[in-house]
């Protein structure tokens, strides 16, 4: 079994090695996961030639898809990770490589990114020249700066003027009111800083009469130069276009590109980063990987159901249920993400289905009444590498609050748990009802997180 630690000073040096990528998502650098290590709850595991990092994020643990010869170790040992905590088997900032790597070994990857988390990716050349008629504004402050301030120097730092930087950055800090994201950001910048000879930073500082008026710092990844740090004073107009051309021509001259990292969702940023007209927004993707197959269940009777496959006369059924916004606020799916343009109709979501089923991904049963007229679904998906599934259920809003789901729910998961090891489960907290059918249903409650609590049941022996 993996014996992780907190990722500390001393592992950066081992990790370094295998922090590599093909595309220039940000978070393949050794600063940057080393930066925000302690806001993800960063842990490093070795083993025989290779290292696992693992994420923490709202419950969730994520990992770096190992790289090097012994990859294949690496990946079966983080399913076997996954298998003893009965989470989702999920790989964060996932490149071109490592994608068609994941595609290749299971049977259904679900792709997950988020607009806030893309980096802005620029020409080297455009912001270290500010050529041209788009880059007009820039030019044109940065030009200011200069005039206004001719006196001014722009020199790299070392370790010797940390205690300086620091102070700028505390002064920095203390400039407005600042919301808990962006006093996080400031803490990171410090732990960052504080790797400084374990760390291969690029390092800048533009300085008036003196005083420290703006800093730069970045590392090398590829062809392309992350900036992980740019801060100053905006009092000094034209200061922000200027560090970071002064930035780019000493550090990018000989590079493509130049990635200035995410927004985290901050509006003023992102239209900063917008007017310097990046030429790519690169996803950060997450990668959830399903393990699929083969699973049936027969016609199930309970007292007052009838649980059975569902046909083509059923889809308006199904239609009408699945498209029930209000009744679905907890089903924690949204059909609309993968409508793709198409009308939710009977026959799309007919395709949907017998598509799932078909890839091993998702099993879907009709729950009747004993008069043969539908009342809702469940559901078994999410295979993890143990064989083990989750189990679903919803109840049309006509038939709802009267014991139907509680009764389906309990008469499927004996069913499957005949054929599968365990038996997965979640609800959003404020989901109460859920919360009492999965445990009048067995289950029993494993873990929570901001929003969801999950639960487990397993296979009785001798079953």
């Amino acid at each position: 079994m993996l014996s992780f630690k907190k990722f500390e000073k001393e592992d950066i040096e081992k990790v370094r090695p295998y922090m590599t990528a093909s595309t220039p998502v940000c978070t393949k650098a050794i600063g940057v996961e080393y930066m925000w290590s302690d806001y993800f709850q960063t842990e490093v595991a070795y083993y025989d030639g290779g290292v696992i990092l693992k994420d923490s994020f709202f419950g969730e643990e994520l990992f770096p898809v190992p790289s090097g010869e012994t990859r294949e170790e690496g990946v079966r040992r983080i399913e076997e990770r996954v298998r003893e905590t009965g989470g989702e088997l999920c790989f964060n900032s996932v490149d071109d490589e490592e994608l068609a790597y994941l595609f290749s070994r299971y049977p259904a990857v679900e792709i997950k990114s988020h607009r806030d988390y893309f980096d802005y990716l620029y020409q080297a050349s455009d912001l270290a020249e500010y050529k041209g008629k788009k880059y007009h504004g820039q030019k044109n402050h940065y030009n200011k700066f200069v005039k206004e301030h001719p006196d001014y120097e722009f020199t790299a730092f070392g370790k010797e003027d940390l205690p300086d930087v620091f102070a700028f950055l505390r002064k920095h800090e203390a400039l407005a009111p600042r919301s808990k994201a962006e006093t996080i950001e400031y803490r990171c910048c410090e732990r960052l800083l504080s790797a400084f000879d374990e760390l291969d930073l690029l390092t800048g500082m533009i300085k008036v009469g003196g005083e420290i008026v703006a800093i730069s710092v970045g590392e090398i990844l590829g062809e392309t130069l992350i900036i992980h740090i740019e801060k100053a004073f905006p009092v000094y107009s034209g200061v922000y276009p200027t560090i970071c051309t002064l930035f780019a021509r000493r550090y990018a001259a000989n590079l493509k590109y130049i990635n200035r990292e995410d927004d985290a969702g901050d509006l003023g940023l992102r239209m900063s980063k917008m007017q310097y007209h990046p030429i790519a927004l690169v996803e950060k993707r997450r990668a959830v990987c399903r393990f699929s197959r083969p699973f049936s269940l027969p016609a199930l009777f309970t007292d007052r159901l009838v649980i059975d496959t569902f046909s083509s006369a059923d889809m308006p059924f199904y239609t009408a249920l699945a498209t029930d916004d209000e009744r679905n606020l907890y089903w924690g799916y949204d059909y609309k993400k993968d409508l793709g343009g198409e009308e939710p109709t009977p026959a799309y979501f007919e395709k949907v289905l017998l598509s799932d089923e078909g890839r091993g991904v998702c099993y879907s049963y009709k729950i009747s009444l004993a008069s043969g007229e539908p009342i809702g679904e469940a559901v078994v998906y999410n295979f993890r590498a143990d064989g083990s599934a989750e189990l679903g259920l919803r109840i049309d809003a006509a038939h709802g609050g009267k014991g139907y789901g509680r009764e389906a729910y309990q008469a499927v998961a004996d069913e499957a748990l005949r054929s599968l090891p365990a038996l997965h489960a979640r609800c959003f907290k404020a989901n109460t009802q859920s919360e009492k059918m999965i445990l009048a249903a067995g289950f029993r409650r494993v873990r929570e997180d901001e929003e969801m609590l999950y639960f487990i049941r397993t296979k009785k022996k001798g079953v």
